[in-house]
């Protein structure tokens, strides 16, 4: 189904877990679109062409695509679960300075 996503339209969206920012964690479910950015320098029917922010997690985009893909798959799994912020602000999941790559 392609389509454009509109302003105020509820989108349901998964939950995102950090292992070290765990002040970021989210829990997923339905909210409501509150930004749509369409980026000028990829093409129309570029994967990553359109990206919507959601209301209750500011400074977060996601993939229009992916989203609109998933959403069987995600209502099945959240039902009429409101979508959001769940932070874990226990110190060992919060490490800025992190380098899991050790």
């Amino acid at each position: 189904m392609k389509r454009e996503p509109k302003i105020g339209e509820k989108i349901y969206v998964p939950t995102s877990l950090y292992v070290y920012r765990g002040e970021d964690d989210f829990i997923g479910g339905i909210t409501t679109i509150s930004e749509i950015d369409y980026d000028k320098n990829l093409p129309k029917d570029h994967h990553n062409y359109i990206m919507i922010g959601i209301e209750g997690r500011p400074g977060c985009m996601y993939n229009w695509k992916i989203l609109l893909k998933d959403q069987k798959k995600l209502k099945k799994e959240f039902g009429e679960q409101i979508a959001h912020p769940d932070p874990d602000l226990r110190e060992e999941f919060n490490q800025p300075d992190a380098d899991w790559h050790q």
